[in-house]
């Protein structure tokens, strides 16, 4: 699962879409300041329902990086 996960993890905060989901993979677009990386996600990671357009992001809080679903909270 790491070749999945290892463009991420160079974030601390992201935004993605759900541009398509085959095979059991989300393919989507992220969105991180000025850097934007189309990659795919087996549809497992997502702790929600998940269809093309959907937002989610990537966070890291306290060393845990999270993928969540929806909108971030503004802050």
């Amino acid at each position: 699962m790491k070749q999945y996960i290892s463009p991420v993890m160079a974030f601390l905060f992201c935004i993605g879409t759900i541009d398509q989901i085959s095979n059991g993979l989300a393919h989507a677009e992220l969105r991180s300041e000025n850097y934007i990386y189309n990659v795919d996600f087996p549809i497992e990671m997502f702790p929600c329902e998940i269809s093309e357009g959907d937002l989610f992001y990537i966070t890291t809080i306290d060393g845990v990086t999270e993928l969540r679903c929806g909108e971030p909270d503004p802050q």
